[in-house]
């Protein structure tokens, strides 16, 4: 759907986050007169209404309660699962749908895109990649589920945009991106889809929406090379024809790259998404020796893994933006051989922590210490799969009383990691609000620095 289709008709945009913000921002700009509704589920930020126009109406009520089927087209906001009743039954109304990313991509049909997924190491990657091509001579956008909404960026003078998306985007996108990088897949967001096999099948589109040579996946992921080994023409890293991890080194084919990551970007998994940041830059024309140089002063990102400080010997990491098992577990595995005390827990959305529980056996536990809302069946979960940390599982209160049992269990020379596993509403704001404040509780100042 062409944004200029809209101006003319009853538009509603479903969420008044960012995103839809964005969205409503945009289509004023091409339609001032146009009529524009903005439906929120629950109450908005207080300053919503200085960014608004003032044609601009806002509604804060369920969706149930929206009469949806009264508007000609909704725009659907990430946030907002497109299986939800009130939104099938608005389809079956003959209500057209669309969502903030359809509108970019339909009004930027010639962008050079390089577009990534996966279930973890997305954000890492995509950042990695602008990095690298703005290194390389390139003018670079980087949006998407990172940084900016798309229809918020600048769109002058740009070579090449590298999109980071969520499979809240991927399950409806129309779009044909330049390049696809897909880093791996587990199961995530189950109360969103509905299912592991419709997360599967929404996380998958994007194999579907590239050019099959055009699309690059990771062929240590079992789940991947299952699910996407018919795409023969695809260029797959960590395999023998393409870039690959060994050990704590990166080849290209028989050739060591020259990589050196900083030391804020730990494990192994760091380097897979290097391995896939920079089969990306082959695509662009990069000179691959300078892409991989270029990433030395790569600094990762915010609550990303990040060291935040020392006290008493022991040290403090901040990985609040993982939101998912499989993203503790990668932030655990960053860690072994050290004496690790690790913060778990946030929303609940039913996943299985069981898969994951044998990298938590074979780290060197000081402790664990769960904090609301999962963390009681995160400790069950370990109990049953006989995870015992030299000091113990620790139910928390809050994030406050999580730092101080962290600082009484952790020996001199051990870490002490947030990486929750889970998202972070409605206890926090978002990741970094949650980061932010477990490092201001830990007795630290917090560095986040513009990757954008």
């Amino acid at each position: 759907m062409n944004p200029i289709e809209l101006t003319n008709r009853r538009v509603a945009i479903l969420g008044a986050g960012r995103e839809g913000l964005a969205a409503a921002k945009y289509l004023r700009a091409l339609s001032p007169r146009m009529a524009l509704t903005l439906i929120s589920e629950s109450a908005p930020e207080s300053n919503i209404r200085t960014q608004l126009h003032e044609m601009d109406e806002l509604l804060i009520r369920p969706l149930s309660q929206a009469r949806l089927e009264q508007y000609e087209v909704l725009i659907r906001s990430p946030g907002i699962s497109l299986y939800r009743p009130e939104l099938l039954q608005a389809r079956t109304a003959g209500v057209e749908f669309t969502t903030p990313s359809n509108l970019w991509f339909s009004a930027h049909q010639d962008a050079k895109t390089i577009c990534v997924t996966g279930t973890k190491g997305k954000s890492t990657t995509s950042a990695m990649i602008a990095h690298t091509l703005r290194r390389c001579g390139f003018q670079v956008r980087l949006a998407g589920n990172i940084g900016l909404p798309l229809l918020d960026c600048d769109d002058r003078g740009v070579d090449w945009w590298v999109i980071e998306l969520s499979s809240y985007q991927l399950a409806d996108l129309e779009a044909r991106p330049t390049v696809g990088v897909f880093l791996n897949l587990s199961a995530e967001h189950l109360d969103w889809h509905g299912s592991e096999s419709v997360y599967r099948r929404d996380k998958l589109r994007l194999a579907r929406l590239c050019k099959p040579d055009h699309l690059i996946l990771n062929a240590s992921d079992p789940a991947l090379v299952d699910e996407l080994s018919g795409f023969e023409a695809a260029c797959w890293f960590n395999s023998d024809e393409g870039i690959r991890v060994s050990g704590s080194l990166l080849f290209n084919g028989s050739q060591v790259l020259p990589l050196s990551l900083a030391r804020s970007l730990p494990g192994q998994h760091n380097l897979a998404n290097a391995a896939a940041a920079l089969t990306a830059a082959k695509f662009t024309g990069c000179d691959l020796d300078r892409a991989a140089r270029s990433l030395s002063d790569f600094r990762g990102l915010p609550h990303r893994l990040q060291m935040i400080g020392e006290c008493s010997g022991v040290r403090f990491c901040n990985d609040s933006i993982s939101s998912t098992p499989v993203s503790a577990e990668a932030a655990l595995r960053a860690f072994f051989g050290e004496n690790i005390t690790i913060i778990v827990g946030g929303l609940d959305r039913g996943l299985d922590w069981a898969p994951y529980m044998e990298s938590f056996r074979r780290a060197a536990l000081c402790a664990v210490i769960a904090i609301p809302d999962n963390g009681p069946r995160i400790l069950d979960t370990m109990r049953a799969e006989q995870v015992k940390p030299k000091n113990g599982l620790h139910q928390a209160s809050g994030l406050d009383e999580a730092i101080e049992w962290a600082r009484r269990l952790t020996p001199e020379g051990g870490v002490v990691l947030l990486s929750p596993g889970a998202p972070s509403f409605p206890r926090f704001r978002d990741y970094r609000d949650r980061g932010r404040q477990f490092t201001r509780q830990c007795g630290f100042e917090l560095d986040e620095w513009d990757v954008f």
